[in-house]
């Protein structure tokens, strides 16, 4: 598996997951201030490290100019107040255990 292709396959599984997050607090207003009920979905937002960028928050993790560069991909993670939650590593690990375990091809 290249670089490029390993950024891709976890690029869209890393969208699913930032996908699913739901707050039940959040009051949902439709058009016109229509009251649609409790609780929305939204995207997590995804957080990067690059020397030269600093830190670069995201609603997507697929940067094209990022995808040949598997270093700068593996920094992504998820932010919770002090603590940080490493999914692009997770999900490496993932791969890797799914390859090596249950002879998972890409």
């Amino acid at each position: 598996m290249t670089d490029k292709d390993f950024c891709e396959l976890i690029s869209r599984m890393e969208c699913i997951i930032g996908n699913s997050c739901y707050n039940g607090n959040i009051q949902n207003y439709g058009p016109g201030g229509e009251w649609n009920g409790e609780g929305r979905e939204f995207r997590y937002p995804i957080t990067f490290f690059d020397a030269e960028r600093g830190k670069t928050k995201s609603k997507y993790i697929y940067y094209k100019d990022w995808l040949d560069d598997h270093n700068k991909v593996m920094t992504g993670h998820y932010a919770f107040g002090a603590n940080q939650l490493h999914i692009v590593r997770a999900l490496f690990n993932i791969v890797v255990m799914l390859q090596k375990e249950y002879g998972f091809k890409v």
